[in-house]
């Protein structure tokens, strides 16, 4: 598989879960490395290092020609030291609580919404496995059902948002076992129900209020967090991703690429330097030297030795190059990611940026958006204006600093290859409509209709883009990335 590289951490994490949340009890052998091969459609090199991390990080034992067995136990981690954990910062702490509740209820309902049959199966063994005798690994456990159904939703820049706000790392503490057998019993119930009929979006929320009532919400409920929590010193490295080496030079081409599309470098045009370049997109000598290799390969520009890289004089080149879709999957694969992320919070995340803003920030808004109207661009930037206004006037900082690497994200559907193009003007101006329908909704003072209106959009403009990409042949690729089902089964 072409992109294994991605995969060694993420099988880690697969079967770091499994282990910790009972699903795999000490003693449990793992399957062989041929079987995971096949499983995973990795080679054996991606399985063994994924082995050999669970082994290091105290999960599994090894040993040469021998089957990879579970060692770790739950009991022994309720009896660890916590000396190491302390207060969270209070305004912190509401500042992520807050963020978390705008970004995940939203994916939990979606997750909880998409389960089905079998799908079940898994939250019910992780609860099933839960012992109130045991309050710290209860409630670290807890947290794998929420990871579930967060999980289920497919989405991997959900999952890496959720980790790096930090609540995998936060300790409850609470001495009320009755109170750990109600939860259980109330998890236990919903699950049960859920089997026997598809819950409504009604009964979703009832359930979740009644959780948050029943567990954080408490006078006794506390929670204690390491040193260098997101929880006592704010989130951060979010822009952290997972990136091999021919992805960080696929970013510079394409990136490059799209400029060109948008008009922004017009034939003829001289490139920034390779150092300028070099330091634009923080990459090496060998990437940046890569990147404009593959550019002068397809005949989009041309370098001369002690005069520059200039765009190709050649308009047809720039029309008709073709760009494999296995060499952009995953930009497009976190694309998709952001874009749904985006179309299921922008409701919450725009009702409370609302709140911010002044008459002369709407008023600007909308002088963006009309300026945007009038340009006539292949590009079509109202989404990106309207995304750029909401993480702008955002009030908390957890969630701004989220926004900020959807925004980044969001940007790279200008650097898909033909997914930028002269056709479906009809879809262009329908979707410039709703930006400006929802800032003049937002001008008039309508709050709540302004949220509505927006995720509205973002959720058409979701929508046209799957339906593009499945019009370019870039879904099937993207899909095959990785199964998505492997981030919850």
């Amino acid at each position: 598989m072409k992109h294994d590289t991605y995969q060694y951490d993420r099988i880690f994490e697969i079967y770091k879960n499994k282990i910790e949340s009972g699903l795999m009890p000490k003693g449990t052998v793992l399957p062989s490395f041929a079987e995971l091969c096949r499983e995973y459609k990795v080679s054996n090199k991606t399985i063994r290092r994924a082995v050999a991390m669970l082994a290091d990080a105290g999960l599994i034992k090894t040993k040469e020609r021998q089957p990879s067995v579970v060692i770790f136990d739950q009991t022994d981690q309720e009896n660890d030291s916590a000396d190491d954990l302390t207060e969270p910062c209070g305004p912190v702490m509401t500042d992520i609580l807050k963020t978390a509740e705008i970004l995940y209820y939203p994916f939990i309902c979606h997750g909880i919404a998409l389960c089905c049959e079998d799908d079940w199966d898994i939250p019910e063994r992780i609860v099933r496995q839960l012992n109130p005798e045991l309050p710290k690994v209860f409630w670290k456990n807890s947290k794998l059902i929420w990871r579930f159904f967060i999980a289920r939703c497919e989405n991997e820049l959900s999952l890496h948002i959720v980790d790096a706000l930090g609540f995998l790392g936060v300790e409850y503490r609470e001495t009320n076992v009755c109170s750990r057998a109600l939860y259980k019993q109330t998890l236990m119930d919903f699950i049960q129900n859920c089997r026997t009929a598809a819950p409504t979006s009604g009964v979703i929320k009832d359930f979740l209020t009644h959780i948050h009532t029943i567990t954080i919400s408490r006078e006794d409920f506390e929670c204690y967090v390491p040193a260098d929590s997101p929880f006592r010193v704010g989130v951060q490295g979010l822009d952290r991703w997972m990136k091999t080496a021919e992805e960080r030079y696929s970013s510079v081409y394409l990136d490059i690429l799209g400029l060109l599309t948008i008009g922004y470098y017009q034939p003829g045009d001289r490139l920034p330097s390779h150092a300028e370049m070099q330091k634009q997109y923080g990459v090496s000598v060998n990437t940046m030297t890569q990147a404009i290799q593959c550019l002068q390969k397809w005949g989009i520009v041309e370098a001369t030795r002690g005069k520059g890289i200039f765009v190709s004089k050649n308009a047809e080149a720039l029309s008709d190059i073709h760009v494999d879709p296995r060499l952009i999957a995953s930009h497009i694969r976190r694309y998709l990611d952001c874009l749904e992320l985006v179309s299921l919070t922008a409701e919450g995340v725009a009702y409370h940026a609302a709140a911010h803003v002044s008459y002369e920030h709407i008023q600007k808004l909308i002088l963006r958006l009309n300026e945007a109207g009038k340009n006539g661009n292949l590009y079509q930037p109202s989404p990106v204006i309207l995304l750029e206004f909401l993480t702008e006037h955002i009030p908390y900082e957890a969630l701004r600093s989220v926004y900020l690497i959807i925004l980044k994200n969001y940007r790279i559907g200008r650097k898909i290859p033909k997914l930028i193009n002269r056709d479906n003007a009809s879809n262009k101006i329908e979707i410039h409509r709703r930006c400006v329908e929802s800032a003049n909704t937002l001008l008039d003072g309508d709050r709540g209709a302004f949220a509505k209106q927006a995720a509205e959009m973002f959720g058409y403009t979701h929508q046209l883009i799957i339906e593009e990409c499945k019009r370019l042949g870039y879904w099937k690729t993207v899909r095959n990335l990785y199964d998505g089902s492997q981030l919850w089964k």
